[in-house]
């Protein structure tokens, strides 16, 4: 290479470098080269409450109005009286360099009546009719604490500025951890009145993040809430105890119904009853009386279509239910002689005869041995299995003249079976049986010689009560009791351990050979011993 040849090569190396350069960065009067503005992702606003701070160039006044974006298309908001909720949209721009925007729609509002100043009612108008606009553009200070909103006005942009506050408890959470106590319910027939709740026999609801449960003034309820927001929320799988009512004509079952209805079939247009009821409801501040005292009220419905009125619950104000209409409450002898104890099964062995309308045969081996107050174990008839089970209430059901019908809940946990290939009729059964003892709960009838099994289903009055034919099942032999033969004990410590698994039953120790009466009764257990006092053969029901 020539030394000659070095001016050209260097000023091609610096024509080609400055084309490169500029082919990336474009060349700006004044040597300057800005940095570009991003505008804010419309995302950036997910999760984030902003409080009025500036309205059409005029400060905000007090209890300035607020906006909460909750999710990606859900708000809510404050308009300085009433709470609302809505729905926002992103509007889609193929320009890069303009301002984001946004729809706002405003659907529903609480009904709040409030008396406003002539500042503060044309702050809330001019705040409620901005939003509403076809489209509002939006930017975000440097370090996302300041959030302006734009409305065209003739043609300008009047700024609508917000300062950025955290997400406060909302009205819905202001619901979680609180107790209420009805002072009025709509009846089915009442014509929207709310009628007074019954003295002694108070209707009470309490709030947990994601539950409700209180009192129907007779019977304890409960139920799920999938979803809370600041004007409804949603009840699912209520369930309530199973306290019976002597006479159709209790005002207290027609207190019960009128309550379990709300919870149950509010807004149901259908025969049978929804799987979620949607409650609207408002919380507001209420003056008591002609004093200076305000006391929180808590409607659901609403105020021209009330369901039920409450206000909080207070430490004292509930006493313990006492007798109604002046006469002791108590269960009527029929009652008492057909009602078992809660531990009735504990100990008992039993072989089904029919699942789900399939005959079984003698050598179906579909069993259920409850060997304590919490645990059974069985067959399906391929597998083994073990589990726990408790008991959740009686449901005593009166039809006028008719005998009651007694039918005890039932819940059966963790079932754990062997996992024993099976196929042919029996693995239908087997499915048919470990399928109905896993559902939430069930009935089953107890009559002293079959147990007979129930799916638990909502009646048509929003209770539960016996649905599908589970399987029935007839009393067989227990070949030990809580996992251990009696045989060899004397007579004194197996009618202890007989005692210990169901203090219900009535254990008799009985000399072998003994005359004794032939009557079937599986609330008994007879011990036969022999003449050094030990038990000979296992005790049995019978």
């Amino acid at each position: 290479m020539h030394l000659s040849n070095l001016p050209s090569l260097c000023v091609a190396s610096i024509l080609f470098n400055a084309q490169h350069f500029h082919a990336h960065r474009p060349y700006v009067r004044g040597g300057k080269i800005p940095n570009p503005v991003v505008p804010p992702s419309p995302e950036k606003l997910v999760g984030t409450n902003w409080q009025l701070k500036e309205i059409h160039g005029v400060p905000a006044i007090p209890e300035p109005q607020e906006l909460f974006f909750e999710t990606e298309r859900e708000l809510s908001g404050y308009d300085g009286c009433n709470w609302f909720s809505g729905e926002w949209n992103t509007v889609q721009d193929i320009r890069t360099n303009v301002r984001p925007r946004i729809t706002i729609d405003i659907g529903t509002s609480t009904l709040r009546m409030c008396r406003l100043t002539a500042e503060a009612g044309e702050q809330q108008s001019n705040f409620m009719s901005d939003l509403r606009q076809k489209a509002i553009s939006f930017s975000l200070s440097a370090d996302e604490q300041e959030l302006t909103l734009y409305h065209t006005l003739d043609g300008n942009d009047v700024p609508i500025v917000m300062s950025r506050i955290p997400s406060p408890v909302q009205p819905h959470e202001r619901l979680i951890g609180t107790d209420w106590v009805a002072t009025g319910i709509v009846y089915p027939d009442s014509q929207n009145e709310l009628l007074p709740v019954l003295e002694n026999h108070p209707v009470t609801l309490s709030f947990s993040k994601d539950q409700i449960d209180g009192s129907t003034g007779t019977n304890q309820f409960f139920g799920d809430i999938p979803k809370m927001t600041s004007m409804e929320f949603q009840v699912a799988n209520v369930g309530q105890t199973l306290m019976g009512f002597e006479e159709n004509d209790d005002p207290r079952r027609f207190q019960e119904d009128a309550w379990m209805s709300i919870l149950t079939t509010v807004n149901d247009e259908t025969e049978s009853p929804p799987e979620v009821v949607t409650l609207p409801y408002t919380l507001f501040d209420e003056r008591i009386g002609d004093t200076d005292e305000w006391t929180k009220v808590l409607v659901l419905g609403s105020f021209q279509a009330p369901l039920a009125r409450f206000v909080p619950l207070k430490d004292g104000m509930l006493q313990p239910p006492g007798p109604f209409n002046g006469d002791d409450e108590q269960d009527t002898p029929a009652i008492k002689d057909l009602y078992l104890d809660t531990f009735q099964l504990a100990g008992s062995n039993w072989r089904a005869s029919n699942i789900r309308g399939a005959l079984l045969g003698s050598d179906a081996d579909v069993t259920m041995f409850f060997k304590s107050k919490t645990s059974v174990e069985g067959s399906g008839g391929c597998n083994q299995f073990d589990a726990s089970w408790e008991k959740l209430g009686t449901l005593i059901q009166i039809n006028g003249t008719e005998q009651p019908l007694i039918l005890e809940h039932m819940r059966v946990e963790d079932l754990a079976p062997t996992r024993r290939y099976c196929d042919g009729m029996m693995a239908q059964v087997e499915n048919y049986f470990f399928r109905g003892l896993t559902q939430d709960s069930l009935f089953y009838e107890f009559d002293g010689e079959e147990l007979t099994l129930w799916d638990a289903v909502m009646g048509e009055n929003g209770r539960q009560t016996r649905g599908m034919f589970i399987g029935r099942f007839n009393n067989f032999p227990v070949s030990s009791w809580g996992g251990q033969s009696l045989v060899g004990m004397t007579g004194e410590e197996a009618k202890a351990v007989i005692e210990d698994i169901n203090p219900s039953l009535q254990v008799q120790t009985i000399p072998e050979g003994s005359m004794m009466t032939m009557d079937h009764r599986l609330d008994r257990v007879r011990i036969f011993v022999g003449e050094d006092g030990n038990v000979n053969r296992e005790p049995q029901r019978g």
